[in-house]
């Protein structure tokens, strides 16, 4: 079967929710309860709203563009945030702080900028690897919207780059969270095997 990159990032996002969405009993309880109220359904339709953007093309608007900067960014915040909460204990271990040397929650109280830096040495090597790069870029043209002062949101063209390169990133964090699938024996309903995983159990 073959699929496009947002065809599949959309299967992707869709099959992280439907595993991660009640994981009592595969995970420590702390960590079971903060992605009981991870409203990773939200992760699904802002991954599934790219599409409005994406029918639009090159004809965006620059207020649709704006917009689209924003839905994109806050997919890749989300997914940030979801790397942590799924390493929930080993996070506490090594928290981003404030500078009273207070844990900052990673769910709600680390800003998108400090998980993108916490993150270099976890799921970058520094600031040049690519995947960081690309995370910097999307971070700073979906905060364009927040100012007065005029910020590059790039080219039409440029964002749907940037929707083919979230495959490759979602793919990062999926190749680094625990997995799921080896506590499972069942297909969860929903769920489409696109790397044929269960034939491995």
């Amino acid at each position: 079967m073959s699929i496009t990159k947002y065809e599949e990032i959309k299967i992707r996002t869709k099959n992280n929710e439907i595993l991660w969405k009640n994981i009592h009993g595969i995970a420590t309880e702390d960590t079971a309860n903060i992605m009981d109220k991870a409203m990773l359904n939200w992760l699904t339709e802002l991954t599934n709203t790219l599409e409005i953007w994406i029918n639009k093309g090159l004809n965006l608007t620059t207020g649709e563009l704006i917009l689209a900067r924003t839905n994109l960014g806050s997919i890749v915040e989300f997914w940030l945030r979801h790397f942590y909460t799924a390493y929930y204990e080993d996070y506490q271990n090594n928290p981003i702080t404030n500078k009273n040397n207070v844990a900052k929650n990673a769910q709600k109280d680390a800003s998108f900028d400090e998980l993108k830096k916490f993150s270099t040495g976890i799921l970058w090597k520094d600031d040049t690897d690519p995947m960081y790069k690309w995370v910097d870029s999307i971070q700073h043209k979906r905060n364009a919207i927040h100012s007065f002062l005029y910020k590059e949101i790039g080219t039409p063209t440029e964002f749907l780059n940037d929707v083919d390169f979230l495959l490759d990133f979602i793919k990062k964090i999926e190749n680094q969270l625990p997995s799921i699938l080896d506590c499972i024996n069942v297909i969860p309903s929903g769920y489409v095997d696109i790397d044929g995983l269960f034939y491995n159990i």
